[in-house]
Order: C-alpha cells, then structure tokens, then sequence
C-alpha cells in the first residue's frame, strides 16, 4: 500500500475539457447550490470552454488520480475588469484572474492546491502577469486561510450577502 498519492497535474486540452467543466460544476453546485440560477451555472459552463480554448491568455490545470478522476482544479485568465468596484484600479491589460480553485474534499491539506498554484505562477510569468487577483467567498471551505496563507492581501471586503472577498498578489 502507497503513503503517498500518485497524482498528475496536467494543463486541460480538448480530451479533458468536458470532464474538467462536469467536475467545476459539480464543485460549484456543492458549494453555492442556489446561490446561483440555473442559467449562471449555464453562463459558467459555456465561459469555461471559452477559457480552455483560449490558450493563449488563459489556462486551466487539474490534477488527476492514477485512473484519471479529476480531484483538484484552477484557472489563470486575463482578467476581464468586470467587477464596477474594481475598475479604476485594474486598467492595465496584464492582470491574471485566479478562479474556479476546488480540491475534493477528501484530499485537501495535501499541497494539491499548492502545486496547481505553482503552475498558475509559472504561467503567469511567461505570460508577464503583473498581478493575480481573486475573489473567494468566506463560507468556502478553506478558501480565504488559504489564498492568505499563499500571500494574497484582501483589497475589498463587500461585506454582502455572498460574503465576497477580493484579494490580490503582485508578481513582480
């Protein structure tokens, strides 16, 4: 019996990108259930395929069990400056957008996430990102001690009803 997992992080391409998006869904409905409309999750999905195909602002990594089932996910995207609040302060073009982080939760606290990070940093700076910015929610689990944890500094708090975060870490 092995100690330690046999895992593979791999970028999505074509041959993953349905079981990548069921798995974020998945995650997404676990977590938000109807905090979200049935037309959001749809919005969600057809974003994330965009996202996938366009590899050259964007990437997704997943990290895989020996048989191939998707435990763990991140994407890196150029930020599309759409949240109003944040709008004077991202008006540069070389901003990445950290999303759509999920680890199954039998395999949390086991550095899954900070390996899919990792890619997202190497990413990052072949692409010339200056920044990473996110947004968590505080009833995620484990979600805003760990982008802390990872050296992102909250710059809004919206206090509001989804309980969003936004946080940001300087990559240069």
């Amino acid at each position: 019996m092995k100690n330690e997992l046999e895992l593979s992080f791999l970028q999505v391409t074509s041959s993953f990108e349905k079981k990548t998006k069921d798995y974020i869904i998945k995650e997404y409905i676990k977590h938000y259930d109807k905090r979200i409309s049935k037309s959001q999750y749809i919005k969600l999905y057809e974003k994330m395929g965009e996202l996938i195909k366009n590899k050259k602002e964007n990437a997704f990594f997943i990290a895989l069990t020996e048989k191939e089932e998707i435990i763990g996910a991140i994407s890196i995207s150029l930020y599309d400056n759409r949240i109003i609040n944040l709008q004077k302060r991202y008006d540069k073009k070389n901003i990445a957008e950290i999303g759509r982080c999920y680890i199954q939760e039998e395999f949390r606290r086991k550095g899954i996430a900070s390996k899919l990070l990792q890619l997202c940093n190497i990413f990052a700076s072949e692409k010339k990102y200056e920044k990473m910015y996110l947004h968590t929610h505080y009833f995620l689990p484990g979600g805003f001690p760990f982008w802390k944890e990872m050296g992102f500094k909250i710059i809004l708090d919206e206090k509001n009803s989804l309980q969003t975060v936004h946080m940001e870490k300087s990559l240069t």
